[in-house]
């Protein structure tokens, strides 16, 4: 048997059929609610917002001004490789 003749045999063959829960009736819409006010998927609005405030006020700016300056230098030496690749190509093409 060739490689098209296996796959072919494989198509044909019929796969067993597989149940679902959504097929024995089990669905979604079967959800039962949280009657509980604190047991919705969101917090309350004034808990995220003092958590919000609480964790804008823990960040440490020097740190993340050290980490913007470094960053922003390895994208000047990046910028400045590339330059000189750049201009070395440059070169080579107009010595062709």
């Amino acid at each position: 048997m060739t490689a098209s003749h296996t796959f072919a045999a494989l198509l044909a063959e019929e796969k067993p059929e597989v149940i679902t829960a959504l097929d024995l009736g089990e669905s979604s819409l079967d959800l039962e609610i949280p009657t509980d006010k604190e047991a919705g998927a969101f917090p309350p609005v004034s808990k995220t917002i003092d958590d919000t405030i609480i964790w804008w006020n823990n960040i440490d700016w020097d740190l993340q001004r050290e980490r913007a300056r470094g960053g922003v230098n390895n994208v000047g030496l990046v910028l400045a490789v590339i330059g000189t690749k750049l201009t070395d190509l440059g070169t080579f093409l107009s010595k062709v």
